[in-house]
């Protein structure tokens, strides 16, 4: 996880610093600037009219009874892309734009969709207290026992009193 931090907020924003120079140094800094400028603005008013259309998808899908999953998923994706717009650069801007565009965005949706299920997969909530665990899952395996609604703790901290809770 600090890997995937680390890349998105010092590897990428530095190939960024480092092609808007390069651009800079060919074009202008003005035309520079214009530029990212211009593919900012673009994808801002792309982004808000495939947001509003996808949120009217959802009213729709909703007014139907019909669970909006695609367009909730097409919603994050399309959020995602305005705020890596909002950063300047061109690789930035290339990937929100990517985002953007639908048969591209179409990846980005069956990668997410990938990404869920293995977050299904593995538990979402690991704690440990006073060596007590407890983990939770979001789904269980079918090979595994049937558990009911019960949560059990148990403690091996002395100092706790046996009071019931108010």
């Amino acid at each position: 996880m600090l890997g995937k931090l680390f890349l998105a907020f010092v590897i990428i924003p530095i190939f960024d610093l480092y092609l808007l120079v390069q651009i800079g140094s060919e074009i202008g800094t003005l035309n520079t600037v214009m530029l990212v400028l211009l593919t900012a603005f673009i994808g801002a008013s792309l982004a808000r009219s495939q947001g509003m259309s996808t949120m009217q998808k959802v009213r729709e899908s909703m007014d139907q009874g019909i669970m909006p999953a695609e367009e909730i998923l097409d919603a994050v994706i399309i959020f995602a892309a305005g705020l890596v717009l909002l950063t300047p650069g061109f690789i930035t801007d290339a990937l929100g734009l990517l985002l953007l565009f639908p048969p591209t965005r179409g990846f980005f949706k069956r990668w997410l969709r990938i990404q869920m299920e293995e977050w299904k997969k593995r538990p979402n909530v690991h704690m440990t207290y006073h060596q007590t665990e407890f983990k939770a899952w979001t789904n269980q395996d079918q090979n595994s026992q049937k558990i009911d609604n019960v949560i059990d703790i148990e403690t091996n901290n002395p100092n706790d009193k046996d009071t019931p809770l108010q």
